[in-house]
């Protein structure tokens, strides 16, 4: 028994040393793990900064600026915007249509619209803060809205926030002026809702852009219902053409996407132990997926869409894999799901094509004194200052030609929409994304 216990002691000792040296080994691949993780890191951070992009809170201030090149018009909107919220117009526009909860959409010219008195009561008595609104629309530019990005997924939006008050009270606007028979003045106010828009033009988060977006398709639904009651020369139209055409919106999205890369990085480093283990692993996970969806979007958008599905198809294997699920445990609910918001920006471009191709149409109308009856009659009525004047007829859901479809007295110029399905100009405004996107010309 004695010679039993004399003999175990040496193996106790061997088992307790190659303990020793499994757990050792096991510290130093785990310091070289977090070495070689921390210098990759410190690399792509590096590489992002070289380039102007942010990579904190702190820096996405400062991303966050007027361009050199453009005007900055941020006292302007500030103001107008400042003088909306001291109004409180909510408290004013019960019952009126666009501000307040009147019916909408506003009945057409011609008809009778129960709301007109009022809205006319309701305008006049804000006419100092449209004023400046319009004011800063002609100023144009664009603004740097006050925020302060170091307060992460927390930080608020305020003025952007506000900015949707700005275009309903153009829209406001823009009817009864139609109604009163005011063209120069519809005109104006049609054309303040896409100023508003650009004022957010670099905004570099995606709700945002959203914004951006929802204000931008307000006015070009705006200027669909007025056209027909319009009666503005052809100069006028091609300006309205040029104005809707400004906004570039997958540069936007581009530039959001830095910014919610930003976020993002900042939002790990508040994770707590033991989150915080892993944290080098999430940052650098989280730039490789975002820097391929921003890249995708430097080409076109179904470059983008595909780089959006590669990056989708990873994240959701780290989340089926529980070594990864616990490793990336702080990166996987950060990182929504990238493509609604690349679809919103596909949505507000083929929009964006159909309006300027419907006031093509209405400029054919005006010249030739009929309507078109093909889409290439409206090549040459794009204006020659749209940046994008050589793919303004394309529907950008399919890289294939706006759909154009001519009746004995109507057209309808059209997108397939997201479900790029062809629905022949089946407008279905309740749900958009489930069917066609355009616009009707009647004689």
């Amino acid at each position: 028994m004695a010679e039993e216990t004399t003999r175990s002691k040496p193996l106790q000792k061997i088992l307790l040393i190659a303990l020793a040296v499994l757990i050792f080994i096991a510290i130093v691949a785990v310091g070289l793990y977090r070495l070689s993780s921390s210098s990759r890191l410190n690399q792509q951070l590096a590489d992002l900064r070289s380039r102007g992009l942010p990579t904190n809170g702190a820096e996405l201030n400062a991303y966050y600026a007027v361009p050199s090149n453009v005007r900055d018009t941020t006292e302007q909107w500030t103001v107008a915007i400042n003088g909306v919220v001291v109004a409180n117009i909510g408290s004013k526009a019960q019952g009126i249509p666009f501000v307040g909860e009147g019916p909408t959409p506003v009945p057409p010219l011609g008809q009778e619209w129960a709301e007109l008195e009022a809205s006319r009561s309701f305008l006049k008595e804000l006419d100092h803060e449209i004023q400046l609104i319009k004011q800063a629309a002609d100023a144009g530019g664009m603004a740097r809205y006050p925020v302060d990005f170091t307060a992460g997924y927390n930080t608020i939006l305020p003025a952007q926030q506000e900015t949707r008050t700005l275009a309903r009270l153009l829209s406001l606007s823009a009817h009864v002026n139609a109604h009163d028979g005011k063209n120069p003045e519809t005109l104006r106010d049609a054309s303040a809702i896409f100023a508003v828009s650009e004022s957010l033009r670099g905004d570099p988060i995606l709700i945002s852009q959203l914004i951006r977006i929802a204000i931008h398709a307000s006015g070009c639904e705006l200027v669909a219902d007025v056209l027909p009651y319009g009666h503005w020369t052809d100069t006028e139209l091609e300006n309205l053409q040029i104005t809707i055409g400004r906004a570039d919106f997958r540069s936007g999205m581009q530039m959001a996407l830095h910014g919610e890369l930003a976020l993002s990085l900042d939002a790990i480093d508040r994770f707590p132990y033991p989150h915080s283990m892993f944290r080098g692993a999430n940052k650098i996970k989280a730039i490789e997926l975002l820097s391929k969806s921003t890249m995708g979007l430097e080409t076109s958008w179904p470059e983008a869409l595909m780089s959006l599905q590669k990056a989708d198809a990873e994240l959701k294997a780290l989340a089926a894999s529980k070594f990864s699920r616990l490793t990336y445990a702080t990166l996987i609910p950060l990182l929504p799901a990238y493509q609604q918001f690349i679809h919103a920006g596909i949505r507000a471009e083929a929009r964006q094509n159909c309006a300027i191709a419907t006031i093509a149409a209405y400029r054919f109308r005006f010249q030739h004194g009929k309507l078109p009856t093909s889409l290439p009659d409206l090549q040459d009525l794009i204006p020659d200052d749209d940046p994008s004047k050589s793919s303004r007829l394309i529907d950008p859901f399919d890289g294939q030609p706006l759909r154009f479809k001519a009746n004995s007295d109507s057209v309808i110029i059209y997108s397939i929409g997201e479900n790029k399905v062809d629905d022949g100009g089946d407008f279905d405004n309740e749900r958009p994304r489930d069917g066609d996107l355009g616009y009707l010309i009647s004689e």
